[in-house]
């Protein structure tokens, strides 16, 4: 049986990235969705953009469907790639971009961390801080 994400280590996880933004000064939205893809915890922290609350949303719910990190996909959906097109099918837009990681437990999706305010150097650095907290 994989073991999913509690409450109390999804909080922990968004603790961990809020004290990655405050080190790299990044103001940043956060966000983790379970299993279903349905938000589990979220924070936009001081300043953040308002844009930064649907991308990191979005960033997570990206990572969970296709069970990869978002950013791998940004080659793929270009223009003349084998799946150009791809952000924009279905009801919920994908975002191929930096930023958003799978949970893996014993092998398995599990749920997902997005998160968006940064260059994607930053974002990844936060969502990775989140991961080990949840590890």
């Amino acid at each position: 049986m994989v073991r999913i994400i509690t409450h109390e280590e999804a909080l922990n996880a968004i603790a961990a990235g809020a004290a990655k933004v405050r080190e790299i000064n990044q103001p940043s939205s956060l966000a983790i969705v379970d299993l279903g893809g349905n938000l589990l915890a979220f924070l936009r922290v001081d300043d953040a953009a308002l844009s930064t609350v649907q991308i990191a949303q979005n960033k997570a719910w990206t990572s969970l469907a296709l069970r990869s990190p978002s950013g791998q996909w940004m080659e793929p959906v270009q223009p003349n790639g084998p799946l150009y097109g791809l952000e924009s099918v279905g009801a919920r837009p994908f975002v191929v971009f930096g930023g958003g990681l799978p949970i893996i437990r014993d092998g398995k999706v599990v749920g997902a961390v997005g998160v968006s305010g940064g260059p994607v150097d930053d974002d990844l650095a936060i969502a990775e801080a989140m991961l080990v907290a949840l590890s």
